[in-house]
């Protein structure tokens, strides 16, 4: 990893309000944004989605999921009403919103934006939110074109250039990449991600040795890197880039994980708005 890459527990801290915890990450906290990452404590759902699940397309109760909604935005200090969320596909798709755009799939899964990974908006009060259980969320910020971003990223997302894919429509949105500030959220980390072939040869050859480890005939995938390395060929500085310290699949005690769940388990979402 880049030696001024940012990933240290100090620049991330478990927060606890009404009744619920979630991550904050210093970068984005210090820009007086409304942001978290949930953790899995506090909600309403039933196993195998125990507790707060905030996922409607994983085949719990709906009634459940709108109650541990409610609940994340009582503790971050949003209108619920103000969500943006869409159908993430493990693809490239990035959708610029606004105000026209809120509460699409809020109440329900088939009102999300179809097909899409990745959402930005230039206007205040528009929450976005995304969804993850072992890939990637990376939150972006432009302090000065008062521009956010949320991107949902697993492999697939990473090779294809999720990240640096955010920076170039950010920058068609008026953004300057020397501007963004990028957050990694929690994700499954090289020391649980052993993948095989086809994930291998479909990382790009020139990140392979940095975020490829092979042990006997198993190979483990840096993640988190792989994005790192994305972000910064694509201009954002080493100084404005933090990569969470978490393993999701380490951690379930802290996080939900497909992986260790093998597959039924319920979904942390990521949060970022502007107040003002």
């Amino acid at each position: 990893m880049p030696k001024n890459i940012k990933k240290s527990r100090e620049a991330e801290r478990i927060v606890a309000a009404g009744g619920i915890r979630f991550l904050q990450f210093t970068a984005l906290a210090d820009e007086g944004l409304v942001h978290g990452f949930s953790l899995r404590q506090g909600g309403v759902s039933l196993p195998p989605y125990e507790e707060l699940n905030l996922g409607l397309h994983v085949g719990d109760d709906p009634g459940f999921v709108r109650e541990n909604r409610n609940r994340l935005a009582a503790a971050l200090g949003y209108v619920p009403e103000n969500v943006v969320t869409c159908r993430q596909v493990h693809g490239t798709v990035i959708r610029r919103v606004g105000v026209k755009q809120r509460s699409l799939g809020h109440l329900n899964y088939a009102d999300a934006l179809p097909g899409t990974d990745g959402l930005i908006t230039l206007e205040p009060h528009v929450v976005l939110m995304a969804h993850a259980a072992d890939c990637t969320l990376l939150f972006f910020y432009d302090p000065e074109a008062h521009c956010i971003g949320l991107a949902h990223a697993g492999w697939r997302g990473a090779v294809a250039g999720m990240g640096s894919r955010m920076v170039e429509a950010m920058c068609q949105c008026g953004c300057r990449r020397e501007n963004l500030r990028v957050v990694l959220s929690p994700s499954i980390g090289p020391c649980c991600y052993q993948v095989g072939s086809e994930v291998v040869e479909a990382v790009p050859g020139r990140f392979r040795q940095q975020v490829l480890q092979q042990a006997g005939n198993s190979f483990y995938l840096d993640l988190p890197e792989l994005q790192v390395l994305d972000l910064l060929e694509a201009g954002i500085k080493e100084s404005n880039l933090f990569r969470s310290s978490y393993c999701t699949h380490c951690r379930t005690d802290l996080f939900y994980s497909y992986r260790a769940a093998g597959g039924l388990t319920g979904r942390m979402a990521g949060i970022i708005s502007m107040k003002w």
